[in-house]
């Protein structure tokens, strides 16, 4: 839910009139960075990109797509449920790997002192 509501968002934005506020933040960069050491910090566009990409959304293309509201509805609609079916599937599989652990492996004779390994 929160991924469809953030790229809905966004397409949203995008199709505003460029003098309003949202777009003209999300569009935007500060004029100096800051000089903290350690990580940098998050920024809105890095989360956009992040989740494009999880989506199967081009990076650089999906500006495009998001002119056309219908367009970019049921793009969004067909790569969240395909998001969502992996992402079960893949805590599916995880869980039943941890439930089901690996078969022991059967003994065998030390090839030096013959005592079962």
């Amino acid at each position: 839910m929160i991924v469809k509501s953030k790229l809905r968002w966004v397409g949203h934005v995008h199709r505003m009139d460029d003098h309003r506020l949202p777009k003209i933040v999300m569009y935007s960069e500060l004029s100096s960075g800051s000089q903290e050491r350690g990580a940098p910090r998050k920024r809105y566009k890095d989360s956009r990109k992040r989740t494009l990409s999880a989506c199967d959304i081009d990076v650089q293309g999906w500006s495009d797509l998001a002119t056309d509201r219908s367009a970019w509805h049921c793009r969004i609609q067909e790569t969240t449920t395909k998001f969502e079916e992996e992402r079960t599937m893949a805590a599916n599989n995880k869980r039943l790997r941890r439930n089901n652990p690996a078969q022991t492996p059967t003994p065998h004779p030390c090839r030096h002192c013959s005592r079962i390994c």
